[in-house]
């Protein structure tokens, strides 16, 4: 084989698995989350809220808080990551008008890369056991339901796949989330009381429900108290990137007692959150997700496209080359007249010298030698 085939050969070898390993082995490296992941979406909305100061100060009118303008600001990002894990802080921040903080929540989840599914929690790194999704949904989703971590009801229901719509410029997959039971997340029971007084609960009650009192069983002075939570989400995920475009959330605790029917009857609210993206942040998040789309096609597609056909031609030339080489050896061995090397030069057209002419002359110059040599050696 001619070196420059052996050359190209080897160059077209290594395109080609290069083509194979950006494909199958880098690609699916940088599609993950990485170490340092770092997002934030920004919501704005209303809240109706449980003034804390104006119960305690006997203000029960007052006390229910209707329709408060707020922003939410909520920031994700890696705390820990080992192998295919990484543990996410969810913070959550709701502001009122003058910018003052209202509720803040924080979670960490230890979650797969890829899947955004609850992974084991890495030995050592503070993080809260869950079954579902949590700070996002999957790099690469599909059209169907997937498992959903409910915190403040403590329970995984479906994030239901309703519909593919057109979204800020993105084609995204619709997911829908609705839940309603017994609040159970301990760091929001630990803040709201388990009992209050009889009068104070018919305050309240008649605040909240005007014109329907409630029917409390019993004569219990405190009134025992428990609580409802409800969430009723929408996400609107981009199809390549699994990034969430738009979120529409409400979300509520309600307080409960003992009924007459023996069943549990609300009593007042503690807290309703209703929020949107923002336009600003919608747009943010529809530009993440083409960058990450154009990246993932550039290092998907085209990157190992080029590196295959560039490749392939390569090879091809290789060969065309190499049978080049071997027909003109061919060539080279076929019987026929061959042309040497002082072929070029002028032939002679003399005529011939006759038969006994040639014979002396040869004859002679053959004597005429040797006595030269003779004469030479002595």
């Amino acid at each position: 084989m001619r070196k420059s085939s052996w050359y190209l050969g080897a160059a077209a070898t290594l395109l080609v698995a290069t083509s194979a390993v950006t494909r199958f082995a880098v690609l699916p490296a940088v599609h993950q989350v990485p170490d340092d992941a770092d997002f934030t979406m920004h919501f704005a909305g209303g809240m109706t809220l449980l003034d804390a100061q104006a119960l305690q100060a006997g203000n029960l009118p007052g006390a229910i808080v209707r329709d408060l303008p707020v922003t939410v600001d909520r920031h994700v990002h890696a705390v820990h990551a080992s192998g295919s894990t990484v543990v996410l802080s969810d913070r959550t921040v709701v502001s009122g008008p003058q910018k003052q903080a209202l509720t803040t929540i924080e979670k960490r989840w230890s979650v797969d890369r890829k899947s955004l599914l609850d992974r084991p929690i890495p030995k050592g790194v503070p993080a809260e056991p869950h079954r579902g999704l949590t700070a996002g949904f999957p790099l690469e989703p599909k059209k169907k339901n997937y498992p959903y971590w409910d915190s403040p009801t403590q329970t995984t229901i479906p994030a239901t796949y309703v519909r593919t719509e057109r979204r800020a410029g993105r084609e995204t997959y619709v997911f829908r989330i609705r839940t309603s039971g017994p609040l159970a997340d301990p760091e929001s029971l630990r803040t709201l009381p388990p009992a209050m007084p009889r009068a104070a609960v018919l305050g309240l009650a008649g605040v909240a429900f005007p014109g329907r009192p409630p029917e409390l069983a019993g004569q219990a002075d405190p009134v025992p108290l428990a609580y409802t939570a409800t969430t009723d989400l929408t996400g609107w995920v981009d199809s390549e990137t699994g990034v969430t475009v738009d979120l529409e959330s409400t979300q509520g605790v309600t307080a409960t007692a003992a009924s007459v029917s023996g069943g549990q009857t609300e009593v007042f609210p503690v807290l309703s959150l209703h929020m949107t993206t923002t336009p600003a942040s919608r747009a943010e998040l529809a530009d993440t997700a083409a960058d990450g789309a154009q990246a993932l096609w550039l290092l998907g597609v085209v990157a190992p496209s080029a590196a295959l056909l560039l490749g392939l031609a390569l090879l091809a030339l290789a060969a065309w080359l190499e049978r080049r080489a071997r027909r003109g050896r061919s060539d080279a061995t076929l019987p026929g007249p061959r042309t040497e090397a002082g072929s070029d030069a002028t032939p002679d057209t003399s005529p011939p010298p006759a038969a006994g002419s040639a014979a002396g002359t040869g004859s002679a110059a053959g004597t005429g030698s040797e006595r030269n040599t003779s004469t030479g050696n002595q």
